[in-house]
Parts: C-alpha cells; structure tokens; sequence
C-alpha cells in the first residue's frame, strides 16, 4: 500500500503500529486514494451512513459462494435478518445469530416466535466493506421451529445470542437450511495489466 499511496513503508509501519500517530491531511489522502476510498471513511466518518453506499471496484465479479463457504461465513455469527410473513405483509427482522450443527438459532420474543414456528422462513446475513467494495452474502430458506427440549436449550445456552435491544426474548428458533444461496463480490485484475 506504501508503494501505491507513494509513501515511505517504514513510516506507514510506524503509523500502523502507534496508536497515538496521527496522518497530515495530505498524507491522509495519498492513503484514501490508494485504498479508493475517501479520507472522511477512514475516519469514521462515514460510521452512520447506511451501508451500501459505495462504489463498484474496478472489475468487480459477482460469484456463486459454495455450500462449504456459504456455512464458513455463517459460523462467524453476528447480526441476520429472519424473513417472514405476518398478517400486514412480509417482515424482516434484524436478529444476533449464531451457526451451530449446521443450523441457524436465534433468540425472539414469545409473539414472534408463535408467528414463526413451523413456518417457511428466509433468513440473510452479509457483511459489506465500502473501503475494499467487496462483500458477500448468505440467504437460507427453511423451516423455523422452536427449541424447548431441555437437554438442547442447556446445549444452546453457552451461545451468544445477547439481543441488542435488551428485553425479553427468551423463544430459541432454529433454522435448519432447506436451501442455501450465496454470493461474494470478488475483483479481477485489469486485463491490460496482465
């Protein structure tokens, strides 16, 4: 990256490594171009904007993730959307996950829970870097289904599955993927610079 920005390696190693450093605003933008990115994304501030906002890469390519990647990402966890239909239309909503024995769990409120169980659901889960453009994303279709055995809630109960708005959402749902779908932006070289 020094070498693209035209910026001395020794003093962006010494960037990378001192927390406390701090980029001149002229060296702040010879790295945002070499990244093809923005000097104010570097700084965060660009922390609020919805994601999806950026720019294609230069070549980018859109390809079909195999099942083996599609469960790499998400046994990582984090944050989904569970899709479903209710009585005023189609829902998605936002929910912590995590992947285990090949199933989607999540944690919900009693309400939706009974609104889900033994229904056909979608569930999506992406990840988006605007500094690189890259990104990928994993949709799952199957049927929900509440988890109360005993023996299987106590298995579950080590999962982080912590819900960010607080609450009470106690309802475990697994998701066992009937299908599963993914893509990832991936960037090819430029064929005049082969």
């Amino acid at each position: 990256m020094a070498l693209r920005a035209g910026i001395d390696p020794g003093y962006l190693r010494y960037f990378e490594r001192s927390p406390n450093a701090s980029l001149s605003a002229g060296t702040l933008q010879l790295v945002a171009l070499a990244l093809d990115t923005t000097p104010l994304a570097l700084l965060g501030g660009e922390v609020d904007r919805p994601p999806g906002h950026g720019r294609a890469g230069r070549h980018p390519a859109l390809e079909t993730l195999t099942t083996d990647q599609c469960n790499a990402h998400l046994a990582a966890g984090g944050v989904g959307r569970v899709v479903f239909s209710s009585p005023r239309g189609p829902v998605a909503l936002p929910v912590n996950f995590e992947f285990t024995e090949g199933e989607v769990i999540f944690s919900t409120d009693e309400s939706k829970a009974a609104t889900i169980e033994k229904e056909l659901v979608g569930f999506e889960a992406d990840r988006v870097d605007e500094a690189m453009s890259e990104g990928w994303s994993v949709v799952v279709t199957g049927h929900a289904r509440r988890i109360d055995d005993p023996e299987e809630l106590q298995r579950l109960g080590s999962l982080d599955l912590q819900a960010w708005a607080g609450g009470d959402r106690h309802s475990l749902i697994g998701i066992k993927p009937e299908e599963l779908t993914g893509r990832v932006i991936v960037h090819h070289s430029d064929p005049d610079q082969d």
